[in-house]
């Protein structure tokens, strides 16, 4: 039985939470949104103790997997719970960075649209993404 790992990546924006996610090739329909957390389950169909109120639940992930959650704090932040065996394949390293990285642009462009400005993104040939913040429209 593969072990859950706690993950603290500071996100705090469900919807650019979301859209991170499908960015990185999930549809909409295979993420589960809740307002009460709920339980996360093993690759086995067996209940684990960890909750959470972002869920992609196992068959979505990948053969053999678990769920992978996201728990809000009543800081208003979310824990990442990702079991040890999806950090070694689809939620490796490499995802996880992809996931911050998305996070990071979907949440500072929405904040600066919300501002009135305008964002371009280019993807750079090394995978990165840039943001390119225009003035007032």
């Amino acid at each position: 039985m593969s072990h859950y790992v706690e993950c603290t990546p500071g996100f705090k924006d469900r919807a650019a939470l979301i859209e991170a996610l499908v960015a990185v090739g999930f549809d909409r329909g295979q993420i589960a949104i809740h307002e009460e957390a709920v339980p996360l389950y093993g690759y086995q169909g067996d209940e684990r103790s960890q909750r959470a109120h972002i869920v992609i639940r196992r068959q979505h992930v990948g053969q053999a997997a678990n769920d992978v959650g996201w728990e809000r704090l009543p800081d208003g932040t979310y824990r990442a719970w990702i079991s040890e065996y999806d950090q070694r394949h689809r939620f490796n390293p490499e995802m996880q960075n992809r996931v911050k990285q998305e996070y990071a642009y979907h949440a500072v462009a929405r904040q600066q649209r919300g501002l009135g400005r305008s964002v371009q993104r280019r993807e750079l040939e090394n995978g990165e993404i840039e943001m390119v913040i225009g003035g007032y429209r």
